[in-house]
């Protein structure tokens, strides 16, 4: 049974590759939320 898809290096790399392609708009915002965090 594949009940840990994570076993695969495959289906690792290809949520790598899709956390990073849904990060890529947002990646302004996330750097400026940090910056307020770091002064924070």
């Amino acid at each position: 049974m594949s009940s840990e898809p994570f076993k695969d290096p495959y289906n690792i790399l290809h949520f790598i590759g899709f956390i990073l392609v849904m990060l890529i708009p947002t990646l302004p915002a996330s750097l400026s939320w940090l910056k307020v965090m770091g002064v924070l």
